[in-house]
């Protein structure tokens, strides 16, 4: 049996559930092991949710009342906005950030969106292990990946932020008595072990070498009951969160010809009494088994993020309507492989209507979906848990 280890898990930067509900599944098999879990949370409430065993505190965080990026175009960017483009803003969070390691003493940090830390505990002698979906984590090359592809006329305007980024990072390094960056992707790889928590044909910047790609963690939840108005019609599966076009989009797909379920979190009672007479439309309460209602489906419509990755390894292919640059991304990649649909950033409901049935009646979706899942049959979820966790309380480095 392995003696304990004390593992810190860090969340900093993006929306919070994704990030938080993979930290809190490694967590709790850490946990489960016998081993002692700090969470360092943007969010300690959230993190607590997830984890309320462990010893949950407050992430050094840089408060910036307007970041001079709001739409970052790459990590250089996110850094500035977090204060990372700053020597005296990096010696202030590196000072807290120490002082967190020093009263808590970790012998391993897992670090998920958290590039504060990650330059604030380079040096020590505790294992590095970066946990991400591939969106902020870079290719290993000396000019950072664009985060928005699509928007290509200020390249050289990216590349002398890089440049200052780079120059405020090295001085914070130096200061240190600490190796200088050659380039600013080199700190991605200054760690012990990279898990992406994706597959490589859907790496928002990827794919990727020296990394391992997990795929996707299983986190339980319950089984759709589907309606049987129609007997014989294709199910559709629809996973968003709660938008001013919501209910409209859910009615128009009610009157077509197919059974539904909707799992939208936090749906009003407004919302909820408008949809009450589709009797071939079930809202799903409480937390969905992804898997199992994928596998059950002929098609799914979401926004994007981990489950569009999800759906496509059962073999389901996806309509991705996003609504953030970082799932226009994951819809772009999905796209790419032939099983899914990228529909434009606020598609109207008479784009949608059309454009799923056009993906029920072309049987190349599907095709592709059941050939991209074939690829990795073998990716077993536990599996690949416990190789993160394995990474995480070895003891040498």
């Amino acid at each position: 049996m392995t003696s304990q280890r004390t593992i810190m898990l860090t969340w900093e930067m993006g929306g919070g559930h994704g990030h938080l509900v993979r930290l809190g599944r490694v967590g709790k098999a850490l946990l489960e092991a016998g081993h002692r879990v700090i969470f360092v949370s943007r969010d300690v409430a959230a993190a607590r949710a997830q984890l309320p065993e462990a010893l949950c505190l407050q992430a050094p965080f840089h408060l910036v009342p307007t970041p001079p990026y709001p739409k970052a175009a790459n990590l250089a960017e996110i850094m500035d906005n977090i204060g990372l483009g700053q020597t005296d803003s990096i010696a202030k969070l590196t000072a807290s950030w120490l002082t967190l390691v020093k009263q808590t003493r970790p012998d391993a940090v897992a670090m998920d969106f958290s590039p504060g830390a990650l330059l604030a505990l380079q040096g020590l002698p505790l294992r590095h292990v970066l946990i991400d979906n591939g969106y902020s984590h870079p290719t290993h090359t000396p000019t950072l990946p664009s985060l928005r592809p699509w928007d290509s006329g200020y390249a050289d305007f990216h590349d002398r932020i890089e440049t200052r980024v780079l120059a405020a990072v090295n001085a914070s390094l130096l200061q240190r008595g600490l190796q200088p960056l050659s380039y600013l992707s080199e700190l991605f790889g200054r760690v012990d072990a990279i898990h992406l928590m994706t597959i490589s044909e859907l790496d928002h910047t990827g794919p990727k070498s020296q990394v391992n790609y997990r795929g996707y963690l299983d986190h339980g939840g319950q089984a759709p009951v589907w309606p049987n108005r129609y007997p014989r019609a294709p199910r559709l599966l629809i996973m968003l969160k709660h938008f001013p076009g919501l209910v409209p989009l859910l009615t128009s797909l009610a009157k077509q010809r197919l059974n539904l379920v909707a799992a939208v979190p936090g749906l009003d009672a407004g919302s909820k009494a408008a949809l009450a007479e589709c009797n071939n439309l079930i809202l799903h309460e409480g937390w969905l088994d992804l898997r199992v209602a994928a596998s059950q489906a002929d098609l799914v419509l979401c926004a994007g993020g981990d489950a569009v990755g999800i759906v496509l390894l059962q073999g389901t292919p996806v309509c991705v309507l996003p609504f953030f640059d970082e799932q226009r991304l994951t819809a772009e990649k999905a796209a790419a492989t032939g099983a899914a649909l990228a529909m434009p950033m606020g598609a109207s409901v008479e784009t949608l209507i059309p454009a799923i049935k056009q993906m029920l009646a072309q049987p190349s979706y599907a095709q592709e979906a059941a050939n991209l899942a074939g690829r990795y049959q073998g990716l077993n979820p536990a599996t690949e848990l416990e190789a993160i966790v394995g990474s995480l309380v070895k003891r040498d480095r």
